[in-house]
């Protein structure tokens, strides 16, 4: 024996052996496979048990228990079973299916699958636990296991914690954990994917996805109708690696309407009034949403998280042609989901809106900010064009007509404004991108006029907010690009199409330089009257890249986004649509998605991202303008509790024709003036009432007609159909809304 003391107990057809040592071993021989069982001095809140002195139900599963949850664990699926003690449900994890191939026959029958890249081929293969048949090193405890996963086929191992928790589970697993051979390359790994999978219609209720503010997937028996999952990064595609796809019009030929900003997905089954909420606690920044309505591959309903540890992007091999590759590094990282179950009352959606308000509250990434109701207003400064071979700077809205047009709209009685100034930089908004010049545009007024107007407006109750944006880079300036624009992982400089003629594309500008432009910003205006900014991108856009010989991950560039969200402490920051993870520093959130991307399995739209704001940060529409359908648009700010924006200019927008701001059709203040103030009023007199008040239910009391119950008791019916509706002794005339105080 070596010098190491060590204790051994070996149970092998009934010969005990025991060895001195610090920790104690088991190995036992089990029917179906051989796995070694070891347990050791842990935390003694939470003390390793002795393997033969685990509980096991009838079957032979390892049982874990709490107050609220029993759970049983499959040792060769790594399948759970929890059960509801106050109400009976069990959600399972796995499901034998007889009927699929083999590839996802071992897929729905594991708890974790992994998908890996061999040699140059850029086809991962997914590796369940029957098909991998790795080792399994259990370590028991008095709450949930760890297991080691060794797979030795593939030389790779990762070690599995799963806990139960009074609220749920929790199922992660540890970067250092993970580790990876020469042949075969970490492509993906899924934990739990089938967690509370249905079969066709077999359970009545819905699957909810964070497509644009929430949306709702029906669990009913599709019949083969659909053939394409949902599947979408979370905080939206990454451009460092995702190619732009162009028409020959410069226009976009795939889009990606509505982004995800919350890292999280859901099943309620109404009938049964139980559900559950998955969060993302790590790992979000590489990982998609999945969801499959059934008849999508296979016949069950199931939606999941996958964690992307290498991705496919194309290697250039020519100015115009490259192959596809994966990534040689990986962005290895820790990953983990975290179920949280409702049931009864909370067992909708509106329940697992509460739940992650809850969870974010907790982790004191969600606090009440200043709520009420104002009307945006976002004065558009100017742009340049194009005159022969010279830029020139088209004003649309200087300092002293801004100030003009608030002054005639207060004296109609609109004095709940929130002006925002964009554009107001030096050569207006295309051609300031990527300068770092925060000077005023001359053409506008100057700074002491700027600065006049707040003064003024500030006696007034009205804060003037800067719009500021910190990402994009106009390609006409000259650029260190090894430092400042943003390379993709093909060491090619990413461009994004703008649909314009001018200025047909935008570089990106890399996190630190956005960096250094934050702090050049404050520089200049920490310690004026400037005290509210907004920032657009910087808040929502996410992307790895390749700067100065390194290649960066989307986690890198996340990080790097927070620090420059933090030089801006001193003022009231504004962010455009901004995903969760930066809504600690948000005091309003503008541009809340009011609808969703329209595929064709979403059956609801529901304000989830709404129901989980009001009340801590206050929210506002994209802009009003440019809507076709306006009533419906209108009656949407009054459901989800959005407030209203409008953009203005002064000047006629026809003046916009030869920049990148064309897509500004109807912006002319003379012509708006009205609607403005029909939307001040109407919207005003209804939101005013739930002013910092959170959404205590949302539900549809018939097919196109939604009810909105806030805490205060003040509810609002809203009538989208082509008729009236009766609702008790009240009608509610179509595309209307009626308001009635609950006591």
């Amino acid at each position: 024996m070596a010098n190491r003391k060590r204790i051994v107990l070996g149970i092998v057809t009934g010969i005990l052996t025991i060895t001195l040592l610090t920790s104690i071993s088991v190995m036992v021989l089990a029917n179906k496979s051989d796995r070694l069982i070891t347990f050791e001095s842990a935390d003694t809140n939470n003390p390793v048990i002795d393997p033969q002195a685990a509980i096991r139900n009838s079957e032979g599963n390892v049982t874990f228990e709490n107050d609220e949850y029993i759970m049983y664990l499959d040792e060769t699926t790594l399948g759970v079973e929890i059960k509801d003690k106050k109400t009976g449900f069990i959600y399972e994890s796995t499901k034998q299916d007889e009927s699929s191939n083999e590839s996802w026959k071992g897929f729905l029958n594991s708890g974790v699958s992994v998908e890996f890249y061999s040699q140059r081929s850029t086809m991962p293969e997914r590796v369940d636990l029957l098909k991998g048949n790795p080792e399994k090193t259990f370590l028991f405890y008095k709450d949930g296991f760890d297991v080691t996963l060794n797979y030795k086929n593939y030389e790779f191992s990762m070690c599995l914690e799963v806990r139960l928790q009074e609220s749920g589970m929790t199922a992660n697993v540890k970067k250092d954990s993970m580790k990876e051979g020469e042949t075969y390359k970490l492509g993906s790994i899924y934990l739990y994917p089938m967690f509370g999978a249905t079969s066709k219609d077999s359970e009545a209720g819905y699957m909810f996805v964070p497509e644009g503010a929430g949306a709702l997937i029906d669990l009913k028996d599709n019949h083969g109708k659909f053939k394409t999952p949902y599947i979408k990064k979370i905080y939206g595609a990454n451009v460092g690696i995702d190619k732009f796809q162009v028409s020959e019009s410069y226009r976009p030929a795939v889009t990606e309407p509505e982004k995800i900003t919350v890292p999280v997905f859901g099943m309620v089954y109404t009938k049964k009034a139980q559900g559950f909420l998955g969060i993302v606690t790590d790992g979000q920044y590489n990982a998609e949403i999945l969801a499959y309505p059934n008849g999508v591959t296979t016949e069950y309903n199931w939606l999941s998280a996958k964690f992307n540890f290498r991705e496919i992007y194309t290697m250039q091999t020519a100015e115009s042609s490259g192959v596809p590759t994966f990534e040689k590094t990986p962005y290895i990282r820790d990953i983990g989901i975290r179920y949280q179950f409702v049931s009864g009352d909370a067992a909708n959606y509106t329940g697992l809106a509460k739940t992650y308000q809850d969870y974010l509250i907790g982790k004191g990434d969600l606090q009440k900010q200043e709520d009420k109701f104002e009307v945006k207003l976002d004065f558009f400064g100017a742009d340049s064009k194009k005159w022969f071979i010279f830029d020139v700077v088209v004003p649309m809205t200087t300092v002293g007509q801004m100030d003009s047009i608030i002054t005639d709209l207060t004296k109609d009685d609109v004095k709940d404004i929130l002006p925002v100034y964009t554009g107001w930089q030096t050569k207006g908004v295309s051609l300031n991108y990527g300068s770092g010049n925060f000077k005023v545009e001359r053409k506008l007024g100057s700074q002491r006029e700027l600065f006049a107007l707040i003064e003024k407006l500030n006696k007034q109750d009205i804060d003037l907010v800067l719009n500021q944006d910190l990402l994009w880079a106009n390609p006409k300036r000259f650029y260190n690009t090894s430092s400042d624009i943003v390379k993709g992982i093909n060491q090619i400089i990413v461009e994004e199409p703008t649909n314009a003629w001018v200025f047909d594309s935008m570089y990106y500008l890399t996190p630190s330089r956005s960096f250094e432009f934050a702090k050049r910003f404050m520089k200049r205006y920490e310690d004026t009257v400037v005290k509210n900014v907004a920032l657009s991108k910087v808040s929502n856009t996410l992307f790895s890249y390749y700067s100065g010989g390194d290649i960066y991950s989307r986690g890198d560039t996340a990080s790097k986004m927070l620090e420059t969200l933090e030089t801006f402490d001193t003022v009231n920051l504004s962010l455009e649509q901004p995903a969760d993870y930066t809504w600690e520093y948000a005091n309003k959130y503008f541009d809340m998605p009011l609808s969703t991307s329209n595929y064709s399995y979403l059956s609801e739209e529901v304000p989830f991202i709404p129901m989980v704001l009001k009340g801590y940060i206050p929210y506002w529409a994209s802009y009003s303008n440019f809507e076709a359908n306006e009533k419906q648009f209108f009656l949407k700010m009054i459901e989800y509790g959005a407030y209203p924006s409008f953009i203005l200019t002064e000047e006629s927008p026809n003046l916009l024709r030869n920049t990148n701001s064309s897509y500004i059709y109807t912006s002319e203040y003379d012509v708006l003036k009205g609607t403005i103030i029909k939307y001040y009023t109407e919207i005003g007199d209804v939101l005013r009432l739930v002013e910092g008040v959170s959404i205590q239910s949302h539900n549809y009391v018939d097919n196109n007609v939604v009810s909105v119950v806030y805490e205060n008791g003040v509810q609002i019916i809203i009538n989208y159909s082509n008729e009236d509706y009766e609702l008790g002794d009240t009608i509610i005339p179509t595309m209307s809304f009626i308001v009635n105080e609950i006591q």
